[in-house]
């Protein structure tokens, strides 16, 4: 009877952790702030799929849930953010014309690991004054994850589009509105 209830629990805990986990997601939610002029923002990773993406030999695995602000994995999280979730947009380097494609550079203010596994990252990032068109970039753990589905809700004035990103549709245009 043990060694059956043994067997039974062995099988049953296989088939929990190979089918644990059948769909990849991540998703972002980001405002321009016009009077501060930079993007303000969150992005929600599942917490493991994020450790396994930046450490795929899982150095990191159960690491991020106990950060804090001094932690040498924050930068580690910042670098991988700003390598896979960009934003191309028009800017005037004089006041008379746009004359450059400027590229954002995010600085992570900050996580919060939640209780169902995900891991919210707060992001924020300097820009000068908007112009069309802007290029959004989400191609976050799709390198390690095939079927990886990425959300962005982008927030400008009193627009707000949800873009949806996948592995061979990882750039997104926003034409913005006077």
């Amino acid at each position: 009877m043990l060694r059956t209830t043994l067997s039974f629990l062995m099988v049953f805990a296989f088939s929990v952790t190979s089918f644990a986990h059948e769909f990849y997601f991540a998703y972002a939610e980001l405002t321009y702030n016009e009077l501060q002029q930079r993007f303000e923002g969150t992005i929600i990773f599942t917490t493991h799929d994020l450790e396994r993406a930046i450490e795929p030999k899982g150095t990191l695995i159960g690491k991020f849930e106990k950060l804090d602000e001094t932690s040498a994995e924050l930068k580690l999280i910042e670098h991988y953010i700003n390598e896979h979730f960009q934003i191309n947009y028009g800017c005037a380097l004089d006041s008379n014309a746009v004359d450059a494609f400027c590229k954002s550079q995010f600085t992570l203010e900050g996580i919060v690991t939640q209780l169902n596994g995900t891991i919210e990252c707060y992001i924020s990032s300097s820009a000068g004054a908007l112009y069309n068109p802007v290029q959004f970039k989400f191609d976050a753990l799709m390198e390690r994850y095939t079927n990886q589905q990425n959300k962005l809700t982008f927030i400008y004035r009193n627009q707000k589009e949800t873009l949806s990103f996948l592995l061979y549709d990882q750039q997104k245009y926003f034409t913005l509105k006077p």
